[in-house]
């Protein structure tokens, strides 16, 4: 019995010592920041032509894929402009075709009897002609731009995503250029997270992470992806050319935030990702067992184990 209590005594001290060991190097070693936050790209949808919705095919918060329908535009006016345009291109190509025969003609006269036709009446049969076959071009060119405007007038998803804070409806008037409809990008979830500038020593790319989110108590792994190269200063603004600093407490130094992205190497399940959220970031530093010894790295085992319930 009294073995079974020295037993469970030194289990629970071995335990306190890992605990305690998991704690130093958690929160004292690896740099480790609550200001942290989920982020993804917001694509801003908007049209290129104007007119009013006759279909929306999402709803708020849905989930679409690239390529899938998101709202048709009022196709009328471009259906009767691609119209007009298919009827200026026959114009043009029947006065190009009576141009053409006439230059043809005049040519082929000159070339038999070089007296029957004058000079510049083959030149100008034959500038005319070029004339018509620039109107061609210019009306075949308005027939391309009329069916661009009227497969425009559908406007689908750009990438894998969700619709997100939709306020349009049918019957709205969209108007060229303007935003009316935003998708965040499934593919773009990642952790911008706030070091302060002394922990960034022990921060590279490419180290491990773990990424706790605030909700649901979930924890992620991750990587560095980067870290940002510049950071607004007041102190950058300048006038004449010339930097203006402000006064500062000399016996007050305050380390600045750098923003530090992190990738995110696996999606919860069970959790959705939605841009804004706030968790805890841990960076392990590149290359610590290389100079560990056995205790250190049986230690650095048992802190990873001990994390994985943090």
């Amino acid at each position: 019995m009294i073995i079974v209590r020295l037993l469970l005594t030194a289990a629970i001290v071995i335990a306190a010592v890992f605990g305690i060991v998991y704690v130093w190097t958690t929160y004292f070693e690896d740099p480790w920041t609550r200001d942290a936050y989920v982020r993804a790209d917001v694509i801003e949808i908007a049209s290129y032509v104007p007119g009013s919705i006759t279909e929306l095919s999402v709803v708020d918060n849905q989930k679409v894929t690239k390529g899938e329908l998101l709202v048709r535009i009022d196709q009328t006016g471009y259906q009767l402009a691609v119209e007009r345009a298919q009827a200026q291109v026959q114009e043009a190509e029947a006065q190009f075709r009576l141009e053409q025969q006439q230059a043809a003609r005049l040519t082929a006269l000159q070339d038999r009897d070089q007296a029957a036709v004058a000079d510049v009446n083959v030149a100008n049969a034959q500038l005319q002609a070029a004339a018509a076959e620039a109107s061609l071009v210019a009306a075949q060119q308005q027939l391309r731009s009329a069916n661009l405007d009227l497969e425009r007038t559908t406007i689908v998803a750009p990438a894998d995503g969700y619709v997100t804070n939709l306020t349009a409806d049918v019957g709205d008037f969209v108007s060229a250029g303007t935003s009316f409809l935003a998708v965040v990008d499934e593919n773009s979830f990642r952790i911008d997270a706030y070091f302060m500038e002394t922990k960034l020593p022990d921060i590279a790319v490419g180290a491990p992470a773990r990424i706790q989110l605030m909700a649901g108590n979930t924890t992620l792994s991750g990587k560095v992806q980067g870290i940002a190269r510049g950071i607004y200063l007041p102190q950058a603004n300048s006038s004449d050319l010339l930097q203006s600093p402000e006064a500062s407490f000399q016996w007050i130094r305050l380390a600045q935030r750098i923003p530090v992205e992190i990738e995110i190497s696996e999606h919860p399940d069970s959790l959705p990702l939605v841009a804004g959220q706030t968790a805890t970031v841990i960076v392990e530093p590149v290359g610590n067992e290389e100079n560990q010894g056995v205790i250190d790295r049986i230690g650095a085992s048992m802190t990873r184990f001990l994390a994985s319930f943090h």
